[in-house]
């Protein structure tokens, strides 16, 4: 029978249950309460590109994890503990965050901001629970692996708007000094903002003004990275030293191959004026996934069958 088969199979057996129905309705409250994050996500891949470009690799990933793993759904439908622990963890989180919102001052931004942060690894349980009782613990490695990665996803979400002038100014510096070095003239700048336009950062070179705009500052290359760089150490249970050079390779490679774009972009502009913006487009996409691709290869992203995870035997650990 396949896994599709036995979900179904399953539901026609417990739909006559009622504890399927009790169940169904702590997941339809949870569902609700989380009715504004999820919104809020979907709200924000709309409105930017890099978001949603992000949201899409990580589904990919998460394919590409199933995909190499041979999923099997063991017990469906069913509340077992790695779904009723995740479910009472979303619910004591949700139920601390509502607490705080209601103990704390409306002028107290920082206890407002920490009941914020609070409601994002809730709703990450909640996922995961969700997942965990329709297919069981079969998934468990898939299931935290993803929820951890989308937890991280969302946090980093928030602070794209902080730090976007910082990480465009960085990518016009790094630019500016492979374009120095290959003989060009750079000065790089602030055009000041009027009552239409805000502040602009220009590159300059050989008196060629270049806007540095929100999508060069290279975050959506760079969460991107990053996100796979999270996922793979999560799937991996890496521990804490390797799982920080993950990090740090992922977010080294962003920068890296995000300058290596404006280089690129700002040598051919001069000569593909008459089709800069479908140059910019191409060069664009072809260094995204050349980063994304070689981040997967270079953090030992699975590119064929996994071996099946062992059950725990305590003798082992004494071997």
């Amino acid at each position: 029978m396949s896994n599709r088969q036995q979900i179904f199979a399953s539901l026609k057996e417990k739909r006559m249950q009622s504890e399927f129905w009790v169940n169904s309705l702590l997941y339809t409250c949870l569902g609700g309460a989380f009715l504004p994050i999820t919104l809020w996500v979907a709200a924000s891949a709309n409105e930017q590109s890099r978001i949603l470009h992000a949201l899409i690799v990580l589904a990919m990933a998460i394919f590409l994890l199933v995909l190499y793993n041979r999923i099997k759904v063991e017990e469906p439908l069913t509340l077992n503990k790695s779904a009723r622990n995740t479910l009472v963890a979303s619910y004591a989180l949700l139920s601390l965050c509502v607490i705080l919102r209601q103990a704390i001052q409306p002028s107290s931004e920082l206890y407002y901001l920490i009941s914020s942060l609070i409601a994002i690894p809730a709703y990450c349980f909640g996922i995961a629970s969700v997942v965990l009782f329709i297919f069981g613990q079969g998934v468990r490695r898939i299931t935290y692996t993803a929820t951890g990665t989308f937890c991280a996803f969302i946090l980093l979400s928030i602070l794209m708007t902080p730090l976007d002038w910082p990480l465009r100014t960085l990518a016009g510096k790094w630019s500016g000094m492979a374009l120095s070095a290959v003989g060009k003239t750079v000065e790089l700048g602030v055009q000041g903002s009027t009552a239409t336009t805000p502040s602009q950062l220009i590159l300059i070179v050989n008196q060629h003004p270049f806007h540095v705009a929100s999508e060069c500052n290279g975050f959506g290359v760079i969460l991107t990275s990053l996100l796979l760089s999270v996922l793979l150490a999560i799937y991996r249970r890496l521990g804490p030293i390797d799982t920080a050079l993950n990090l740090l390779s992922g977010i080294t490679l962003g920068f890296l191959f995000n300058t290596l774009r404006i280089l690129i972009i700002v040598l051919l502009a001069p000569s593909m004026m008459d089709h800069y913006h479908l140059m910019h487009e191409i060069v664009g996409t072809i260094t995204y996934w050349s980063c994304l691709i070689l981040t997967w290869i270079l953090l030992n992203g699975p590119v064929d069958d996994e071996p099946r995870d062992k059950p725990f035997n305590p003798a082992d650990a004494h071997s």
